[in-house]
């Protein structure tokens, strides 16, 4: 019973996480001290990307490998940064609409049962192997969405980054090429 609720709670975090796919970026934007994020901020896809690749992993040793205690170690890191990144989010002062708020206070309490259901788990033999498949591959194509999206992120900080101090703060800066476009009416 607790190998199933444990692979729940990987693929709830795989939904949850597809559904709104922001949420990994914006807890390591958080995690990152400020001073270095202006330095590193390019490396935040990766991170995404390395972290759900480590829930990934310990899902995979958990269910499918005979050294379950690699997943161990590999989920205790995995939601220990869930944990740690949620709670950081969740307790910054923000006016953004209330379901952010909720959204990260479930991602730490996701994380929160997940850490206490893989310390008192051995493995996943309980748990069908059509189910743990399915729990990491949802895992890695939440990641994989959340890491294209990280970019937008990057690009956007970026582009107020190097903005002119002149240009309000509250200002929208709209990034784009020319077209060259025939006038009305015209042949060419």
């Amino acid at each position: 019973m607790k190998g199933l609720l444990l692979t729940s709670v990987y693929l709830v975090q795989g939904v949850l996480n597809l559904v709104f796919y922001g949420i990994p970026p914006v807890m390591f934007s958080v995690l990152l001290p400020q001073r270095a994020f202006r330095e590193v901020a390019w490396l935040l896809p990766f991170l995404v990307l390395l972290y759900f690749a480590i829930g990934a992993f310990s899902l995979y040793y958990l269910g499918l490998s005979s050294v379950p205690i690699r997943g161990k170690y590999l989920g205790v890191v995995y939601f220990s940064i869930g944990l740690a990144g949620s709670t950081a989010v969740s307790l910054e002062p923000f006016d953004e609409t209330p379901l952010l708020r909720v959204l990260f206070v479930a991602w730490a309490f996701l994380s929160l049962l997940g850490l206490f259901l893989l310390l008192r788990t051995e493995n996943l033999e309980d748990v069908s192997p059509l189910l743990i498949v399915s729990a990491l591959l949802i895992l890695l194509f939440s990641g994989a969405v959340s890491f294209l999206t990280a970019q937008w992120i990057v690009e956007d900080y970026y582009i107020h980054v190097h903005m002119n101090e002149s240009v309000p703060e509250n200002a929208t800066v709209i990034v784009a090429y020319p077209e060259n476009v025939s006038p009305p009416g015209g042949t060419g």
